[in-house]
């Protein structure tokens, strides 16, 4: 018994020894596997790294601008549109006041100035209401006779001046010393004329004059003239004939205010005046005319421009010269007139119980103007 227990303690040592052998063996492989890997060399990071800047850059703006945005808060912007035109309009409330002002300004008596000084009061603010002229320095007295706004011009918004070219007549007073001995003759009145500059400022309640005027020359007038700027002018015989004729027929009929025979003169009932009256003054003669082409506006008709010359008479027996501009189409071989330069409302005038009111077409057709006056 003993020995069989002596070999089997030896075999069971053996076989432990051999379990142990066992695990060294595959770790002697795997080191062997290992060695069989070469190592490699570290790849280039760099272009990583630039592009990693660049994006964490962006990022970092994005949320600064976020944060300067909510610092600020809302903000409105208001976007003005401007159509036509922007120039400043000198209103016909401020020219008036100006010619307002310039009659009281050159109307004084001379022996009673006080009364210009409390009229010129309503016109003025923060300057002497004498306006500079003294009491005792007023030697002459003045009227005025016309007033009549020359130019206008805008400084600002609220500023304006306002160019007046104002007709006086001025009476000097007779010599003081003549007058006291009985013997001083009334010196004769003498007209004057004045171009005078009024600045105006348009305040909440309305205009009012802030500094004193000032005396402007006579405004020198033009001498030569663009021939570019001309119109085109017409020199077509027959045209020319037949614009003379509808000129004088048409223009007599005005100045005699027959409404019932010019309106057979116009190319549409609806450009016929209103009303018509008789003017003071008689018509004698046709003294020039001019034709002059205007570009077509609507594609058939051909519009043309008629500058007559004419000679009136008052009723004192006065000659004078009248200049019409008259426009004009046209229309089957025959002139009629669109407008005399006059602006006024345009609607049909009452037909007489035996004469209807021609329709455009009917008067356009049938009715000549010319023969209408034989």
């Amino acid at each position: 018994m003993g020995l069989l227990n002596k070999k089997k303690k030896q075999t069971q040592v053996i076989e432990d020894q051999q379990h142990l052998n066992e695990p060294k063996k595959e770790l002697g492989k795997k080191k062997k596997s290992d060695k069989s890997i070469k190592p490699r060399a570290p790849r280039s990071s760099a272009g990583k790294k630039i592009i990693r800047g660049v994006f964490w850059t962006i990022v970092c703006l994005i949320l600064l601008k976020g944060a300067i945005s909510f610092a600020q808060g809302t903000r409105v912007i208001n976007q003005t549109n401007v159509y036509g035109n922007t120039e400043i309009v000198v209103s016909d409330a401020v020219k008036g006041f100006a010619l307002d002002f310039a009659t009281e300004y050159f109307t004084w008596d001379a022996n009673y100035t006080q009364n210009r000084e409390t009229r010129l009061k309503s016109f003025i603010n923060g300057i002497n209401s004498d306006m500079g002229m003294k009491t005792f320095d007023a030697t002459t007295s003045s009227k005025v006779t016309s007033a009549e706004v020359y130019n206008s011009k805008s400084i600002d918004k609220t500023n304006f001046e306002v160019t007046v070219a104002i007709l006086r007549t001025v009476t000097p007073l007779p010599d003081k010393l003549l007058s006291a001995q009985g013997k001083a003759e009334q010196p004769e009145a003498t007209s004057s004329k004045t171009y005078m500059v009024v600045p105006v400022t348009l305040a909440a309640e309305g205009p009012v004059i802030k500094s004193y005027p000032r005396f402007v020359s006579e405004q020198v007038k033009g001498e030569t003239i663009d021939p570019a700027s001309e119109p085109t002018s017409i020199v077509n015989e027959d045209l020319v004939k037949k614009a003379t004729e509808l000129a004088d027929s048409y223009l007599r009929s005005w100045y005699e205010g027959n409404s019932s025979q010019i309106k057979y003169f116009y190319a549409s009932t609806s450009n016929v005046p209103t009303s018509l009256n008789k003017s003071e003054f008689t018509y004698t003669s046709l003294d020039k005319v001019s034709v002059y082409a205007v570009p077509e506006n609507n594609g058939t008709d051909k519009t043309y421009r008629i500058v007559a010359d004419v000679l009136v008479k008052s009723a004192f027996g006065e000659p004078f010269n009248n200049s019409w501009s008259l426009t004009v189409v046209e229309q089957d071989e025959k002139l009629f007139v669109v407008s005399n330069g006059i602006d006024q409302t345009a609607t049909p005038v009452k037909a007489t119980d035996d004469e209807p009111t021609p329709t455009p077409d009917e008067s356009n057709a049938s009715t000549d103007p010319m023969e209408s006056l034989e």
